[in-house]
């Protein structure tokens, strides 16, 4: 028992990461966009037809492209030829959020596109973290 309340507690105070920097309207963002069902990416055409039927917010792009690991790869309709969106003040909570800080994307080495003036940052340094503990 005592090594599970430990546990929590270590994971509790365990550093976290923040999103730092801002946009650089490079536009790679709106042209190089993975698009997920649960935890698994859009692999073929087909399902991504399928997703569209299910929830309209996903015919706002097309196929672009295939990433390095079969995932199809997606623009969104939304972006001008000089990066800018159409739609800024009503995009979508994906849009608002990017690069999201998302758990298992940063302990599996992802971070944001190249070019892109977000990082992720721990929020603590490692002297900090120590002292904590």
């Amino acid at each position: 028992m005592f090594k599970y309340i430990k546990f929590l507690f270590q994971k509790l105070q365990s550093s976290k990461y923040i999103r730092k920097g801002k946009c650089n309207k490079c536009g790679a963002c709106c042209r190089n966009i993975l698009l997920y069902v649960g935890d698994k990416s859009i692999t073929t055409e087909y399902q991504f037809e399928k997703v569209k039927e299910w929830d309209k917010h996903f015919t706002n792009f097309f196929v672009s492209g295939v990433s390095e690991t079969g995932a199809l790869l997606f623009t969104c309709k939304e972006i001008t030829p000089d990066n800018k969106c159409k739609v800024y003040f009503f995009r979508g909570i994906g849009c608002r959020q990017y690069p999201k800080r998302n758990k298992k994307f940063l302990i599996n080495g992802g971070k944001p596109l190249d070019g892109c003036g977000y990082y992720f940052a721990p929020d603590k340094d490692f002297k900090s973290f120590l002292k904590s503990n």
